[in-house]
């Protein structure tokens, strides 16, 4: 099944004070992680998307063999960038993993078990009670994340096609572990990370 990885790293990162897709986490980016992660875990592409204030400066990081997706304008809210890619897509995906850039630490055997899920649905990982990220959504929902308002974020998705969720339980805390300022920044670099795979493996 060819499932294109969204990376949601157009937001103005305005707690953190500077773009968090560029932060590092034990010698990468959090957006090359995130990446080299979703590839070894299986998915066919991975799609950036980007936008102002840091759009430029990330485009000129962006990590080897990914793309960059423009969202000019995210500040109404993620739902803006998940449509912006959506309309980038390859005509062969068959589902998207949408993934928030401030999630860096999620783990490849989440990530497989996540695409592993039951065909057709929007899988949501779920640790300890709590829903997280990525989220596999399939192709039969594309044009309804396409007609949704902004406003609706992407949790309108999920409550408008309630009966198309499945929550898959795992022992990963990163899937609910998002670093959005400069005080958890340092405490998940104090702390041991799981190595991404090696590009090519």
């Amino acid at each position: 099944m060819s499932i294109q990885t969204i990376v949601l790293a157009a937001g103005a990162s305005t707690r953190m004070g500077s773009p968090k897709a560029l932060l590092d986490l034990d010698g990468a980016t959090f957006m090359s992680r995130i990446a080299v992660t979703a590839r070894a875990a299986g998915t066919a592409g991975v799609m950036i998307v980007i936008g102002p204030p840091d759009g430029a400066a990330i485009k000129a990081k962006l990590p080897p063999g990914t793309v960059s997706v423009w969202n000019p304008d995210p500040s109404p809210g993620m739902l803006t960038s998940v449509q912006s890619a959506v309309s980038s897509l390859p005509s062969n995906t068959l589902a998207i993993l949408l993934w928030p850039v401030d999630l860096p630490r999620v783990k490849q055997e989440t990530v497989r078990r996540i695409l592993d899920g039951a065909p057709g649905k929007i899988i949501v990982p779920r640790h300890a009670g709590k829903g997280g990220h990525p989220v596999r959504v399939p192709r039969t929902l594309f044009a309804a994340i396409a007609g949704l308002p902004a406003e609706a974020g992407l949790r309108g998705l999920l409550e408008e096609h309630r009966a198309s969720v499945v929550y898959v339980d795992v022992e990963d805390a990163g899937v609910v572990e998002d670093i959005d300022t400069p005080a958890e920044h340092a405490q998940a670099k104090s702390e041991r990370s799981e190595k991404p795979p090696k590009r090519g493996k």
